[in-house]
């Protein structure tokens, strides 16, 4: 429940906003018609007096209040039906934050293996496996720790900026070796954190094992 705040909170900012176009759409309606009727009292005036100039403005001025109430009407209809077209629990900010990264891990996968050798291709699948695995462990997380922050920016800055400084420099021993070593210092890290959130989620579940076996069997809890 708690990782959904973030959609409940666009959804609500998304509802506030239209709440305050319908404000707008009402005063702007409400100042028209005064303003409209005003105007055509006084030349409905004149038109009756035989002012052939007071009746041509009368009817333009009754076709700018047609048109106006056509433009507000259509402009709250679609302002009531913004918030339908999605189901409720679909994102409307577009695809999740561990989704887009994955998608990204996918994209670096595909832009850089063809150029690396057999070594340091199996490495860098290795590593590009482990921050995916680290990032679908830490994806329902409620606040950003230091763990996520880390596996984030492994798959968003540091291997994307990695490889491209290795594709920058020409092919050599000492570029695969120093390429292999910081691979393998990424993939230590996102292993380490996957693996603490591994833990955590076994304890979880454990926990949760333990509580239905007092709500339902009777026993008590560890």
């Amino acid at each position: 429940m708690e990782a959904r705040a973030p959609a409940r909170l666009r959804r609500g900012a998304s509802v506030a906003r239209r709440g305050l176009g319908l404000g707008v759409l009402l005063v702007l309606a409400l100042l028209g018609t005064s303003v409209l009727g005003t105007v055509a009292v006084l030349l409905g005036i004149g038109a009756a007096s035989g002012s052939a100039v007071a009746g041509w403005l009368l009817a333009f001025t009754l076709l700018l209040g047609l048109l106006g109430t056509f433009w507000t009407g259509r402009r709250a209809l679609n302002l009531l039906r913004a918030g339908r077209t999605l189901p409720p629990d679909v994102d409307r900010a577009g695809p999740a934050p561990a989704v887009a990264d994955e998608a990204g891990l996918l994209r670096l996968l595909r832009q850089h293996e063809g150029a690396l050798n057999g070594p340091a291709r199996s490495a860098f699948r290795r590593t590009l496996l482990a921050t995916r695995d680290a990032l679908r462990l830490a994806e329902d997380e409620p606040t950003l720790s230091r763990d996520t922050y880390d596996v984030q920016q492994a798959a968003r800055e540091d291997l994307p900026e990695l490889m491209a400084a290795y594709r920058a420099v020409p092919a050599s021993r000492a570029s695969d070796d120093q390429l292999l070593e910081q691979l393998r210092l990424i993939e230590t890290r996102v292993q380490e954190v996957g693996a603490r959130r591994a833990a955590q989620r076994q304890r979880m579940l454990g926990a949760h094992g333990r509580y239905l076996n007092g709500k339902y069997r009777g026993e008590p809890e560890e």
